[in-house]
């Protein structure tokens, strides 16, 4: 019999402080199809994400947001990724300045009402420098992605913040998030991953000013990094070492290319096989 997920707001912290007592990393993950989901939760995965650029990597392209309207993408992704996931918790991300959609309250209640166990402000503006704060005046600025959480939080949802900065770090623990992400950018690597833009060292001086700001703002918040050099365990290695992260967040690391490599590979090795001698000549 397939069991019914039923995570609560505090089921989640005990769960991942479960985690960090056993001395292990935080490791949550995107899934925007049910294949990459599924195998996650057998590896034991703490956290599965929805959100429109899981989506996108899925399609082939360059990792993007602005494909289709993302929360409704969330939305329409969740019977694949619930259809297979029973024992983690499905974190929705959603537009918090999406104009079409400025009730934020409502919009909790409709990602309650279809089974997530918690949100994260995602996509976000942090992701444009400047741009928050430009639109603030009319509502679409930085602090809708604080309310966001803040209005999440009070419902009983989990809270997942995004930082790109150490001011969205502080805002978003201010605001409520349970966890904070340390975003370094897009994740190196793949065929379609950026050039490498920093160096692991200064990548890792980022997470760290960030997680300072954070836990600055409320020391019991959880802080994962995700993005530039830190796509591989073996730069997690570093990362642990020279930072006071709680974990990893894998977005392409795990989306995009394992599958790129691995499915070149054994392409090749078919490629590379010879056929008997009998079979040459037909």
């Amino acid at each position: 019999m397939i069991a019914e997920r039923d995570f609560t707001q505090q089921s989640i912290i005990d769960r991942l402080a479960a985690t960090r007592a056993a001395g292990a990393p935080i490791v949550s993950v995107t899934a925007g199809v049910g294949i990459i989901a599924k195998c996650a939760e057998v590896a034991g995965v703490d956290l599965i994400f929805v959100t429109a650029s899981g989506r996108s990597r899925h399609l082939g392209v360059p990792t993007t947001v602005n494909i289709g309207n993302a929360t409704q993408m969330t939305l329409d992704m969740l019977p694949e990724i619930d259809n297979v996931v029973e024992r983690t918790p499905l974190i929705a991300g959603i537009e918090a300045t999406d104009g079409s959609r400025r009730r934020l309250s409502r919009v909790i209640d409709q990602f309650i009402e279809v089974g997530f166990d918690g949100v994260t402000n995602f996509p976000t503006v942090g992701t444009f420098p400047g741009w928050g704060e430009a639109r603030k005046d009319v509502g679409e600025g930085t602090d809708r992605e604080f309310e966001l959480i803040t209005a999440a939080r009070d419902r009983g949802l989990y809270t997942v913040g995004q930082a790109y900065t150490v001011e969205l770090a502080k805002g978003t623990a201010d605001a409520g998030a349970h966890l904070v992400i340390a975003r370094c950018g897009l994740t190196f690597g793949g065929r379609r991953g950026p050039e490498d833009s920093q160096t692991i060292e200064q990548a890792a001086e980022h997470v760290q000013a960030i997680v300072d700001a954070a836990k600055g703002a409320n020391p019991e918040v959880l802080v994962l990094a995700h993005g530039g050099p830190f796509g591989t365990p073996e730069s997690t290695d570093f990362l642990y070492a020279h930072t006071g992260v709680d974990g990893i967040h894998a977005e392409s690391g795990v989306e995009r290319i394992p599958v790129e490599d691995y499915v070149e590979a054994e392409i090749a090795a078919f490629k590379n096989q010879s056929l008997r001698e009998s079979a040459r000549a037909v």
